[in-house]
């Protein structure tokens, strides 16, 4: 299947955004905004709308005070009068169903649409002129890359565990009666035994899983590391003494070994 283009992709995104516009059913509290610039440009498409626009605009009057503050919207503000005038233009289409109601809803849309289409231009032109902007530069999302990418990154998780198990080895402190502490027990064991790190299983309530070759009783160890919550999964520098908390609760395999991504490179990298 041919994959969408990223402007496609970022048309379809923005166009998605703006139509939650018109699916809102709060009341509107202010039914247009006269005189606006941006509600003005909208309707001023030829000559023949200018007849149109002085009689929007005649409808009620703008004081100085008010257009000049109007000016000084900023563009947060604009948006907000811009979707008020959409909503309120579909309202009326809705209600009174006439040729000059669904024109300015028509134009309005029109309008949002073609807005969007130049975000989408100019968001493909910031990307060429600063690429480092671009997440899909480093994260291509197309679908025949993805075993690649995929690929790749396992190979950055092994290469985390294998560097990890140089010198740590696993704690896992379970509750042998909990049947998610059960389950987690056979991600761990596989984990083990395919990466080949050391694993010291300890049991919290004197149950042990059948799983583990050996298993330990608790002593109040998991009380001394301060871990209040199973299952827990901890990694220990038996030279250094030195703990680093690697799990709590229920993991995949896969999400273990990105587990010892994220910590190799401060929780920059994996999932």
């Amino acid at each position: 299947m041919r994959e969408p283009k990223n402007s496609t992709v970022t048309l379809l995104f923005f166009i998605l955004v703006i139509s939650q516009w018109f699916l809102l059913e709060a009341a509107v509290a202010e039914t247009k905004a006269k005189g606006w610039h941006w509600y003005n440009e909208v309707y001023v498409q030829d000559k023949k709308d200018e007849k149109k626009k002085e009689e929007l605009i005649n409808k009620e009057p703008v004081t100085k005070e008010a257009a000049t503050k109007k000016k000084e919207n900023t563009a947060a503000e604009q948006i907000i009068i811009l979707r008020k005038i959409v909503d309120e233009a579909k309202a009326k289409a809705v209600l009174y169903p006439t040729v000059d109601n669904l024109r300015e809803y028509i134009m309005l849309q029109n309008y949002v649409v073609n807005q969007a289409a130049l975000f989408s231009r100019v968001w493909q032109k910031t990307l060429l002129e600063h690429p480092e902007l671009d997440f899909t530069v480093d994260h291509p999302t197309q679908n025949a890359l993805q075993p690649i990418v995929l690929n790749e990154e396992t190979k950055k998780e092994e290469a985390a565990v294998r560097e990890y198990s140089k010198s740590y080895g696993m704690l896992f402190f379970y509750r042998g009666n909990n049947k998610l502490d059960e389950a987690m027990s056979e991600t761990v064991q596989n984990f083990s035994d395919s990466y080949h790190i050391s694993l010291i299983p300890i049991t919290v309530d004197g149950k042990y899983l059948p799983i583990f070759k050996e298993n330990e009783s608790d002593g109040g160890r998991s009380k001394k590391l301060g871990i209040k919550y199973f299952p827990a999964l901890v990694l220990v520098d038996p030279s250094s003494r030195k703990f680093i908390p690697l799990h709590y609760g229920f993991i995949s395999f896969t999400g273990l070994r990105a587990r010892f991504l994220q910590l190799a490179t401060d929780f920059k990298k994996g999932e």
